[in-house]
């Protein structure tokens, strides 16, 4: 063995620090935020291909540093390792700088409070050396500048310059992170390219969390943010403060792109909390992903941040109690509020179905407690029912000639008592009579009968009969059940263990007590290619195409398999017409979902949604939808433009289609596929299980119904 030289190691390290454009943005940002500036602009050339300036407004870099400023583990944060445990600055390593030198060419202008408005131009070579001063013009502050990103690194420098789109747009979404937690601090990003320059993210010093984060979400979000607190010392001094959008479909999106979490107020990835919030958002709001600005603050000493190069990665101590109370706070946001109603106790008897006239419901006659008559103002109340558990309550309203009743006037509610029917009515009770009786007609009020309560439950419990002993029954129903289900799982226990040893025998298994060597030999790996390869035996039941491979028999549903072809198809080719709007309408957008926009337009075009680019408009309003999607009767709107414009966010290179597109395209392909009952010959046959090798996903229909299962293994 033998040393690796300084050079070599200084190289190796750097290519773990500086792995992209946005980590080379990210160091240098920090940098001016924790020299406490309040006016940061990055300014990209190219997208970064060409140059990357950051500018700011600090307190500078003092002269006795100019040497050592771009050596490597030179800091001025920490001196000794438990430092590390009251850090409050971004950085600390010490490597950015040094790092940057050996991926990029770095020039350095910095000012201090007693230097200004003189400063100083600094040059630095590949391993961090000074190499040239100068001195120039400047304010307080500092500047730096790098150029030929990635040139000395063939491989890095061909991918950023293949996929500088999305380079861009990741550096732009981590730009927007420090954007928003930065309080009292303008953050700017403008992008100057040969078509103009662009500004994409710009924040006012004097504006709260709220309104930065609206400048980077877009302001139609405002109505439907909520916000999100909680702070308590008994979950280990836990503070949560931030804004999470609502649970409905409008303030959602299709992917999870716009969500920014910090901890102790720095930017990082904790994949349990985003997983927590996702999951509790979708489950009011399946369809969609929600839009935070979460911010959890933590006792320092509770956290790990040195982890990783980049610092995004952390630990916490007691991230069960951060859980926990994170859980609380995002249940008294989305939880929605329950509804009260007023509801009037109801008491009366529950009458089982036998009791019944010619099959028509028996009407019983429930008497006031006090009698009925117009002087007490008592009513007569009817209850109807067939079946035990349902009740039916009229209320006999009686309008008398001196008494008129008003549109606001409630009616008074009476209670009804009753006894067993086989007690003798010594007070007013239900009773069930085996004739309908004829109800006596008032003789000075006239009578509307009006649905006043229905009651449904469950009441088995409640039936009572004199004929018959309903709880006997039931009694002795669930214990013959019981004993027919005891011996059905006997059974099937038997008939399982028998199929399970003759499986592993056909499978070439010698020894049954190894489950691993069991698990390979029972499961069948399948690749969609392996469709192409597939002979057909025949149809089973017009319904079914059996096939072969090898030694194994699959069954695959002609209906399922047919409708994913027609259903993958329409979804790369079908183009959707659209409407002209009459006049047309600007949108409020996002500038990232802005540039996604413009620059995906044929996609959009596709799916039916024409726009128009205004580029004497601000950023975030330079779009103008021109025409929306029809599909017969159903026509598209915003909210599947946005739906749209976040799918292609997350996978620019697909075809997205909104879902209410995918729907029409499901329903549409499950109509003209084949169906269950037509026969099929061979080579239609063959034709429906070949095109599933074709397929991007074969496994399942459109609607979730699986078109393949491995039927039976042959013997050798």
């Amino acid at each position: 063995m033998q040393a690796i030289d300084a050079a070599t190691v200084h190289r190796l390290c750097a290519g773990q620090v500086i792995v992209d454009l946005a980590t080379s943005v990210k160091e240098l940002l920090e940098n001016s935020l924790d020299a406490q500036a309040t006016h940061v602009e990055v300014k990209l050339k190219d997208s970064g291909l060409t140059s990357i300036t950051i500018t700011d407004n600090g307190h500078g870099i003092d002269t006795s540093s100019f040497s050592t400023l771009c050596r490597k583990h030179w800091t001025s944060k920490i001196s000794r390792f438990e430092d590390l445990e009251h850090v409050s600055t971004f950085g600390f390593r010490g490597e950015a700088l040094s790092s940057l030198c050996s991926v990029a060419q770095v020039t350095i202008t910095t000012a201090t409070r007693d230097s200004a408005p003189m400063g100083t131009e600094l040059e630095y070579n590949m391993s961090g050396e000074l190499t040239k001063q100068t001195q120039v013009a400047r304010e307080r502050g500092t500047t730096v500048r790098l150029t030929q990103l990635f040139a000395k690194w063939p491989v890095r420098h061909q991918d950023l310059k293949k996929n500088i789109r999305r380079e861009y747009l990741r550096l732009v979404s981590l730009v927007e992170q420090y954007a928003i937690i930065s309080d009292n601090v303008r953050v700017s990003l403008i992008n100057q390219t040969r078509t103009g320059t662009v500004t994409h993210v710009r924040t006012v010093v004097q504006s709260d969390r709220l309104t930065r984060l609206l400048s980077v979400i877009g302001a139609s979000l405002r109505p439907h943010m909520a916000r999100i607190q909680h702070e308590s010392t008994q979950d280990g001094d836990v503070k949560i403060d931030g804004y999470i959008s609502q649970p409905i479909p409008e303030a959602g999106r299709s992917g999870s792109d716009k969500q920014y979490l910090s901890v102790n107020n720095r930017p990082c990835d904790v994949p349990h909390i985003k997983r927590l919030i996702n999951e509790t958002y979708r489950a009011y709001c399946p369809a969609k992903y929600p839009v935070f600005a979460i911010s959890i603050t933590l006792n320092a000493q509770t956290i790990d941040v040195n982890l990783t190069p980049d610092k995004r990665t952390i630990l916490i101590r007691h991230e069960a109690v951060v859980l926990d109370a994170l859980r609380k706070a995002l249940g008294r946001v989305l939880e929605p509020e329950e509804s009260v109603f007023s509801v009037n106790r109801v008491q009366t008897q529950i009458v089982a179905p036998s009791e019944t006239v010619g099959g028509s419901p028996v009407q019983q006659n429930v008497a006031p407690e006090h009698g009925d008559n117009a002087e007490t103002g008592k009513r007569t109340v009817t209850v109807e029912t067939s079946v035990p558990g349902v009740i039916r309550c009229f209320a006999d309203d009686r309008t008398e000639p001196s008494r008129k009743r008003t549109a606001n006037s409630v009616p008074e509610p009476h209670p009804v008592h009753s006894k067993k029917l086989k007690d003798p009515p010594a007070q007013p009770t239900v009773s069930a009579p085996r004739t309908r009786p004829t109800p006596a007609l008032p003789t000075q009020p006239t009578v509307s009968k009006k649905l006043q309560t229905m009651v449904i439950g469950n009441c088995r419990n409640r039936i009572q009969n004199d004929l018959c002993s309903w709880s006997q029954t039931r009694t002795r129903m669930q214990r013959k059940h019981a004993r027919h289900m005891a011996r059905l799982e006997e059974s099937q226990d038997r008939s399982m263990h028998s199929e399970d040893i003759a499986d592993a025998e056909r499978g070439g298994v010698q020894n049954t007590d190894d489950p691993e060597q069991a698990s390979r030999a029972l499961s069948r790996l399948i690749h969609k290619t392996d469709f192409a390869r597939m002979s057909v035996i025949g149809q089973f039941n017009h319904g079914f195409i059996v096939a072969r491979q090898s030694s194994d028999l699959y069954i695959v549903d002609q209906h399922a398999a047919d409708e994913k072809h027609n259903f993958e198809h329409l979804q790369r080719r079908a183009i959707i017409s659209s409407q002209p709007l009459i006049q047309p309408t600007r949108l409020e957008l996002s500038i990232v979902d802005e540039a996604v926009a413009i620059e995906h337009q044929s996609t959009l075009e596709r799916n039916g949604f024409r726009i128009q680019v205004d580029d004497t408009q601000s950023p975030g309003h330079k779009v103008l939808l021109l025409s929306q999607p029809v599909i017969g009767q159903t026509v598209f709107s915003q909210q599947d433009f946005m739906e749209l414009v976040g799918k292609l966010c997350v996978c620019p290179e697909a075809m997205p289609r909104c879902e209410r597109a995918r729907k029409m395209f499901a329903s549409r392909a499950c109509r003209m596929s084949i169906m269950v009952g037509d026969p099929l010959s061979v080579a239609q046959m063959s034709s429906v299980v070949n095109s599933l090798s074709q397929l991007d996903h074969p496994w399942n229909c459109p609607h979730g119904r699986p078109t393949m299962r491995h039927l039976y293994r042959l013997p050798l």
